[in-house]
């Protein structure tokens, strides 16, 4: 039997970074692993975990996902 302790925290949330609430239509800039480039914001949940973006190279629809590498950011930056 697990102590009340470690159960507790082998549920913790690791901190992630979240993505900023873009407007659908928004043009960003993103970059995961090798993958970089430019598109607009299609779609995204209501807690902003996932983004959906098509991409201007023609690459299509992209998902980037909260806390596992995707850095998105809005091209007004």
């Amino acid at each position: 039997m697990m102590a009340p302790d470690s159960l507790t925290s082998s549920r913790r949330r690791k901190n992630r970074i979240r993505h900023p609430r873009f407007v659908v239509g928004e043009q960003v800039s993103f970059a995961e692993g090798t993958l970089t480039g430019t598109g607009v914001v299609d779609a995204a949940t209501a807690d902003f975990s996932i983004i959906w973006v098509w991409t201007d190279d023609g690459g299509g629809r992209k998902m980037f996902l909260q806390g596992h590498g995707a850095i998105v950011q809005s091209a007004k930056d």
